[in-house]
């Protein structure tokens, strides 16, 4: 998508269990949250509503948004993103520094993940730190919205990346940054919660979650089986709780960021694993 591009969004009450219906190739996502339904589409879909509210009973229609994809995402996304050796470029834009030598070809869509909020490039910074000490091969990436971070850890090294989101629209994305780099060899993308894909094992895990659900997952025993954790998206309020938790649990805590006194990442090693 180009900065200039239009997004047309409906809004629903209720939970669309698929992605069956055809919009054919105007539509762009499928966004799950809560109890509510979001499509977003290229063009408007006035007239093919009525079908589809229809077809789908389920779902009660709320109201409608038009704006431009560079308003959706901030208007800060349409020159791409350095974060030290790390380079994102828009696939509208040329690739055309040579001072930076990982380049990753992105295009977050409607979704989380375009490097711009704190939680993300805080992330960034962490998954930097880890592989200029170490090379974790195994990779498990909770809440991967746009896949920047598994995108980062194939070009950083990893061999083998498990990425997870549980909004269709975010896998949707997800897969399509990793083929616009081929890196399907790499990262494999699938949709589910993250409490669901913990027991996978890996080196290092990343999660960029919300705070309910990261106290879920760091309650499972397959969280510390994990030799690396960077562990994000979480306000001062909640930083607290989790730190402890990590402090008492078997992680050595090395290194944290702070972002506008509001949001903190976490980094840990697994003391069994040094």
């Amino acid at each position: 998508m180009k900065p200039t591009d239009p997004l047309f969004i409906y809004e629903f009450e209720g939970v669309l269990p698929d992605e069956t219906f055809d919009f054919q190739a105007d539509f762009l996502a499928h966004w799950r949250e809560g109890d509510q339904t979001f499509l977003f589409f290229s063009k408007s879909q006035e007239a093919s509503l009525p079908l589809f509210q229809k077809d789908h009973p389920e779902l009660v229609w709320v109201r409608s948004h038009q704006l431009s994809y560079q308003d959706w995402q901030g208007g800060e996304w349409a020159e791409g993103l350095s974060v030290g050796k790390l380079r994102f470029v828009p696939p509208w834009k040329p690739a055309s520094d040579p001072a930076v030598p990982l380049v990753i070809r992105m295009d977050p869509g409607v979704v989380f993940g375009s490097g711009q909020h704190p939680t993300t490039r805080d992330s960034l910074q962490a998954l930097l730190w880890v592989y200029d000490r170490d090379c974790p091969k195994k990779v498990l990436d909770l809440g991967t919205g746009s896949g920047i971070l598994s995108l980062a850890s194939a070009k950083l090294g990893a061999q083998m990346i498990l990425a997870c989101d549980w909004n269709p629209a975010c896998v949707r994305t997800a897969q399509r940054n990793v083929a616009l780099n081929h890196l399907e060899s790499l990262i494999t993308v699938k949709e589910g919660l993250a409490e669901e894909f913990i027991r996978e094992p890996a080196d290092l895990l990343l999660a960029n979650l919300h705070f309910a659900v990261l106290r879920d997952v760091i309650a499972e025993k397959a969280f510390y089986e994990k030799s690396w954790v960077i562990l994000s998206g979480l306000l001062r309020s909640e930083y607290g709780q989790i730190k402890d938790r990590l402090s008492y649990s078997g992680f050595n805590l090395l290194k944290e960021w702070e972002s506008d006194q509001t949001w903190f990442t976490l980094l840990g090693r697994n003391r069994g694993s040094l």
